[in-house]
């Protein structure tokens, strides 16, 4: 039996959406992941730094810092973003106190941008996912 044109439009209008969601949270969580790559702290001895990826100290306090929606930890965003829809808002937010200085540097130090520059990347994550659904 050939399915009503109806039915069709219904079925593409459910894919497109299903394929929106999986770029948008896809493309979030790259961003994010990226911006917890660790590398060594300058307290456990790093003499160079990698921008883009967050430095580790002794107590990994900034890339546990990571906080949204109230859950706090180096992976509380997977939760949030499991459960965002197209046309939500999150604010994630790393909230330890060295957290912006560490971004964006001070006079004694360069910034690790690792906020930054993963989320100047966005648009790449967002080509490589929708490549992903394409094909």
């Amino acid at each position: 039996m050939a399915t009503s044109f109806q039915a069709q439009i219904e079925a593409w209008a459910t894919m497109t959406e299903r394929n929106l969601n999986y770029v948008m949270k896809s493309s979030i969580t790259d961003v994010l992941v990226a911006a917890q790559t660790t590398q060594i702290g300058i307290t456990q001895g790093a003499t160079s730094f990698e921008i883009g990826k967050i430095p580790v100290g002794d107590t990994a306090e900034l890339v546990n810092s990571l906080t949204v929606d109230g859950a706090k930890g180096p992976d509380s965003y997977v939760v949030a973003i499991a459960g965002m829809r197209i046309g939500d808002y999150k604010r994630f937010a790393w909230t330890a106190n060295h957290a912006m200085p560490v971004e964006v540097g001070t006079s004694k130090m360069a910034g690790r941008h690792m906020v930054g520059a993963n989320a100047a990347k966005y648009d790449q994550f967002v080509a490589k996912r929708v490549a992903e659904v394409r094909s």
